[in-house]
């Protein structure tokens, strides 16, 4: 996953409930692996 992708993190906020400001927090925390994003972000 591309944090730096605005329609990727936008898509990822949206699937998730999260903002994209946590979405992007997230990315940096773990990685770019949409797996290990959902995961971090609780879904």
């Amino acid at each position: 996953m591309a944090g730096g992708q605005k329609y990727e993190v936008g898509y990822e906020a949206k699937k998730t409930g999260r903002s994209a400001a946590a979405v992007k927090k997230a990315l940096k925390k773990v990685g770019n692996s949409r797996k290990s994003v959902e995961k971090r972000l609780g879904r």
